[in-house]
């Protein structure tokens, strides 16, 4: 299999997680959409110019991280299932996976695009919505984690793939430290050796990407984070 990814991206994060997580083996295909030329050969592959793309070995072409971890979990190591067998508890974990992309990693793109604009124009009732349903979506997040050590329960899913990247980067732009049960699980998180492997990979291309912005921002170790992140208190 061949992978198409950026290890920046928080999608592609999400996919190369569970890899690590069911222990696959595929071939890795860095992708520099920045790049006219590899943008150009890599639109013949995904049409959309979307990463990650997966091919199968059977040749089938697999666009969005969420489908592409379904793959995985269908046809490769059925022991360490990403989403349960069980209807209930796999309606759940796709319910938890669509919070963290719609409001949470939704928010945080607002935010994000918001802190690259003059401060005088920042904070506008569109930001402003989108920063309530990021906490909306925190904050059930946290409610959820009661008595649980992953998202969906006991068991480590799709909903904790798409969390740890997605919790990991919203610490350039919001502070989340008023949420103990979500500080904490994110901690559980980042010390999960898939998500640490990942995060190794990618943490010297994403923090030199966040020093070269207009307005450049950081991304802060949890235990170091600071009271007063961006958007806590807009």
């Amino acid at each position: 299999m061949k992978l198409y990814y950026a290890i920046a991206s928080s999608y592609c994060q999400r996919v190369l997680i569970a890899f690590y997580e069911k222990g696959i083996s595929f071939t890795p295909v860095e992708v520099n959409l920045f790049d006219p030329e590899a943008r150009s050969h890599y639109l013949q592959i995904n049409p959309f110019g979307k990463i990650p793309t997966l091919i199968t070995d059977h040749h089938q072409t697999l666009f969005e991280s969420s489908i592409i971890i379904e793959y995985l979990d269908q046809h490769f190591q059925p022991q360490t299932r990403l989403i349960p067998q069980q209807p209930e508890l796999a309606l759940e974990v796709r319910l938890l996976e669509r919070i963290i992309d719609i409001y949470i990693n939704g928010g945080r793109e607002a935010l994000f695009a918001d802190t690259q604009i003059p401060i005088k124009e920042r904070g506008s009732e569109k930001v402003l919505k989108a920063k309530r349903l990021l906490e909306t979506g925190c904050a059930f997040l946290n409610d959820r984690l009661n008595r649980r050590t992953w998202l969906a329960g006991e068991e480590f899913s799709l909903a904790d793939c798409a969390a740890a990247p997605t919790l990991t980067y919203l610490r350039t732009v919001y502070n989340y430290k008023h949420l103990p049960r979500l500080t904490d699980y994110v901690r559980r998180l980042e010390s999960r050796p898939s998500v640490k492997q990942v995060q190794r990979f990618g943490h010297d291309q994403i923090t030199q990407m966040l020093s070269q912005l207009p307005y450049p921002l950081e991304l802060p170790p949890l235990d170091n984070f600071p009271t007063s992140a961006v958007y806590q208190k807009i």
